[in-house]
């Protein structure tokens, strides 16, 4: 019997019971690291504050409230541009206190979607957050970086 635990088989079913443990303990790490990203991902989303957006977008020939169609909000690493409904194509605008354009894109705006953009490199002070369509309509928000 003594001679069982050297054999090859007792060899192949500790390596399998090692594989086995080896593998629960790699999935383990594995959620728990996605579990940490994921929270400081709803972390940075609960501590961000609202951009209170102002005007009117006209898509489709009626002017729509700035609640129903955008939320914009800002967090510590970036501003993030979210869409409720689809607008078609918008230009997302952000200006500084001097009246220099920092950041300028085109979106297809999707229901669902977001934007983020990245402030993680500009300097503290007033910044005008502009969207608008193209059909002349847009909405804007100030906020401040400190």
């Amino acid at each position: 019997m003594a001679g069982l635990c050297y054999s090859p088989l007792f060899a192949v079913v500790f390596n399998l019971k090692f594989c086995s443990i080896m593998k629960r303990i790699f999935f383990v790490a594995c959620f728990a690291c996605f579990s940490f990203f994921f929270s400081l991902k709803a972390s940075a989303y609960q501590s961000s504050t609202p951009i209170d957006l102002k005007g009117g977008l006209i898509g489709s020939g009626t002017v729509r409230t700035p609640s129903s169609l955008i939320e914009a909000y800002l967090n510590a690493i970036s501003v993030d541009v979210v869409f409720n409904c689809d607008l078609g194509d918008l230009t997302v605008e952000v200006i500084d206190q001097t009246g220099e354009t920092v950041f300028k894109t085109t979106v297809n705006a999707i229901s669902g979607g977001t934007l983020p953009i990245d402030t993680s490199g500009w300097a503290s002070g007033n910044y005008l957050l502009m969207i608008m369509d193209e059909q002349g309509g847009y909405l804007e928000g100030d906020f401040q970086i400190d």
